[in-house]
């Protein structure tokens, strides 16, 4: 007989991408005694657009968590001195919607080459600001140098200038 539990692993959410961080935002709400919100985000006056009431916290909150990308801690002060506090989750990114391929997959074309051209292909793999004479120095993982031996070209995405380096163009 196996010791080994045969059930599904347990998992929330297979395809949960919200992090949550250590500290949770804290708003602050005080609500006085005509209705009137004053919001505070991490000890800090929010600024939302003219007056809140009451009738404002669920979308202010939603605003906030929404723009934070993150749950909040919500306590609000109520004029008779009572308290209550909650979590507050974003809702989930909505799906963008997917714009058809314009070639299949693992395909890249381009024109402009001479007929019969070798043509390199350069998959970028890091960025690296250049240094203030100009000079771009990179250092690359061995590992990614040994799996793909051959020519290395850095090229300006500003002044267009490409440096091959490794090899003859």
């Amino acid at each position: 007989m196996s010791m080994i539990n045969a059930a599904a692993t347990y998992r929330r959410d297979d395809r949960s991408t919200m992090r949550v961080p250590v500290v949770m935002p804290l708003v602050e709400v005080t609500i006085d005694k005509e209705g009137f919100l004053s919001v505070q985000l991490d000890r800090e006056p929010y600024s939302a657009d003219g007056t809140l009431q009451r009738d404002d916290l669920k979308g202010v909150l939603e605003d906030i968590a929404a723009d934070l990308g993150t749950p909040i801690r919500v306590e609000v002060h109520e004029a008779d001195d009572s308290t209550f506090t909650d979590i507050m989750t974003p809702d989930r990114p909505k799906l963008r919607a997917v714009r058809p391929a314009t070639a299949s997959i693992g395909e890249v074309t381009g024109d402009g080459f001479l007929p019969n051209e070798d043509v390199a292909i350069a998959v970028v793999v890091a960025h690296q600001v250049a240094s203030t004479d100009g000079t771009a120095r990179l250092r690359l993982p061995p590992a990614l140098l040994e799996a793909h031996p051959g020519l290395v070209i850095l090229m300006g995405q500003k002044s267009g200038t490409v440096m091959v380096s490794g090899g003859a163009a």
